[in-house]
């Protein structure tokens, strides 16, 4: 299951987003907390060390729908599951 498993968090891919130079692909909110951390270390990828973007990394980043929908095809629990909980918080 790693190819379908965020590297941050270990946990299964929600709201999936690549980085474009390595094809690293992470949760939107793993990635998007980790880079915007106030760290010199946290620019680069957190797998690879890749540079997604010289001057703003989230501009090196985009949603990957077609990884969600495979993840959601396998773990068919995983949407409901996300759902209920999204219905929860909001």
């Amino acid at each position: 299951n790693e190819h379908i498993t965020c590297r941050l968090c270990s946990g299964y891919l929600v709201d999936a987003w690549t980085i474009h130079e390595c094809l690293h692909s992470f949760c939107r909110a793993c990635i998007f907390s980790y880079f915007d951390e106030d760290n010199d270390d946290h620019t680069t990828c957190p797998v690879c060390s890749t540079v997604p973007h010289p001057g703003n990394p989230l501009l090196g980043i985009s949603k990957d729908c077609w990884l969600q929908q495979l993840v959601y095809k396998l773990v068919p629990s995983l949407f409901k599951r996300e759902m209920c909980q999204r219905r929860m918080f909001y």
